[in-house]
């Protein structure tokens, strides 16, 4: 079902919704593709509930969210979308090894030196993101154990000086000490805008955008952050494959 060449040198992203690749990472996505690295993403969900902000009535949600992701997919240069086929809000209900089972199958096909996926908090603990992120960590363990690919694990994050009304937003953030990538997405805000405005039917999008254009030199429009989770350290790093 999903046959893959194996691709030294790729990333795979794992995330529960369509726009959680855009958010946190539509800029790190930008500097890889446009330097040839095929990135593939599994999303496990359509958003099928989701907000439906200016969606036609004959158009389901979870219709409208995928091709809005496939828009922002198309701007950031991923390769391939994987679709788990869960129920936005269900995903948590799911078992864990089936749903561990299908991203395992895809990793095994795509083979990826790096995957990106969500911590144990889920950044914002939705249920949705924590058990994707459990899904994607379990399939990791398993792919290092049976040939040693992938390399490399890490969790989206947020440093804590970042979000200092962390709590009030619903956002979980991580000590600035513990923070171990900072990418430099210099120059690619403007493509970063426009991928994140594909989801144009949800707010938090419409938000986003409205922050990154008041403040351009805001640090959120030139840097995006991650924890590597899998080999630990704690050596600061600019570079997903340094």
């Amino acid at each position: 079902m999903y046959e893959r060449c194996p691709v030294k040198g790729s990333i795979l992203l794992v995330f529960a919704h369509p726009d959680d690749e855009s958010f946190g990472l539509a800029g790190t996505i930008l500097k890889y593709t446009r330097q040839g690295v095929p990135v593939d993403l599994i999303c496990a969900t359509k958003g099928e509930r989701g907000l439906r902000l200016d969606v036609p009535d004959n158009v389901d949600t979870g219709t409208a969210r995928e091709a809005e992701l496939r828009c922002a997919a198309a701007i950031l240069g991923i390769r391939d979308i994987y679709f788990l086929g869960y129920i936005d809000a269900d995903l948590d209900k799911a078992p864990v090894d089936e749903v561990t089972n299908k991203v395992l199958g895809i990793m095994q096909k795509v083979q990826p030196a790096v995957v990106i996926t969500f911590g144990p908090d889920g950044v914002s603990r939705h249920p949705d993101h924590i058990a994707t992120g459990k899904a994607a960590t379990i399939a990791y363990k398993k792919m290092i154990t049976e040939d040693s690919r992938p390399a490399k694990l890490y969790y989206v994050t947020l440093p804590a000086s970042l979000v200092p009304n962390a709590a009030e937003l619903g956002i979980v953030t991580r000590p600035d000490d513990e923070v171990t990538t900072t990418i430099d997405i210099t120059g690619f805000l403007d493509l970063k805008i426009q991928a994140v405005a594909c989801h144009r039917s949800q707010q938090d999008a419409r938000q986003f955008i409205q922050m990154l254009r008041q403040d351009k030199a805001a640090v959120f429009a030139s840097k995006e952050f991650l924890y590597l989770a899998s080999p630990a350290s704690r050596a600061k790093e600019s570079d997903l494959f340094q």
